[in-house]
C-alpha cells in the first residue's frame, strides 16, 4: 500500500472496497446480518465495525481499535466514540421489517468514562422510546469479557419518511 504524508504524519493509504470492508469481520454471520452489514458505506467503512445484531430496538456492533482509532494518549479518540455512540443509537430504532428507516440525528449527549487500551470494544444501542417521528435512544460502549464500560450516551434522531 501506498504512503501519504498529511500534516507531517505518514499514513497508509487504504482503498475501503467492499472485499477490504469484508476482510475486516470476524466470526460467523446470519444471513440477516449479512444484508444489514452491505448497507454500512462511507465513514462507518472507515471506523471498521462490525454488526452483531440489529433488530427492532436494539443493536450490537463490535470495532477492533485499530491505531487510527486512538488519539495521542493512546486511548481510542473522543470523535470516534461520539461517531459510534450516534451509529448504535440510530440502529437501535431504525430497522423495521420493511427494512432501515432514515435517520437524522438532533441531539447527542455522551459521557466520557474511561480509557482503555483494548483491542476490541463493544457497543450496545437499545430504544428508549420512540414516537411517530422521534427516537430516543440509549447507549454504551464497553470491553467484552470485562464489562468495563469506556462511555455511554443518549441520542435523539428524527425518523423521516
Amino acid at each position: 500500500m501506498p504512503l501519504v504524508t498529511a500534516h507531517s504524519q505518514t499514513c497508509l493509504e487504504i482503498d475501503l472496497t467492499q472485499s477490504a470492508i469484508h476482510a475486516m469481520c470476524f466470526g460467523t454471520m446470519t444471513k440477516t446480518t449479512e444484508h444489514r452489514n452491505k448497507i454500512i458505506t462511507n465513514y462507518n467503512q472507515v471506523l471498521g465495525y462490525e454488526v452483531l445484531e440489529w433488530i427492532d430496538g436494539h443493536s450490537l456492533l463490535a470495532i477492533p481499535i485499530q491505531k487510527k482509532h486512538r488519539n495521542r494518549g493512546r486511548s481510542i479518540h473522543g470523535g470516534v466514540i461520539a461517531s459510534l455512540i450516534n451509529v448504535a443509537g440510530k440502529m437501535a430504532g431504525n430497522w423495521t421489517s420493511k427494512g432501515e428507516r432514515r435517520t437524522k440525528t438532533i441531539n447527542l449527549n455522551i459521557n466520557f468514562i474511561s480509557g482503555t487500551s483494548a483491542g476490541l470494544v463493544h457497543v450496545r444501542g437499545v430504544r428508549a422510546h420512540a414516537t411517530k417521528g422521534t427516537l430516543f435512544s440509549n447507549v454504551e460502549i464497553f470491553v467484552p469479557g470485562t464489562g468495563i464500560v469506556i462511555a455511554d450516551g443518549q441520542g435523539v434522531f428524527k425518523l423521516l419518511r
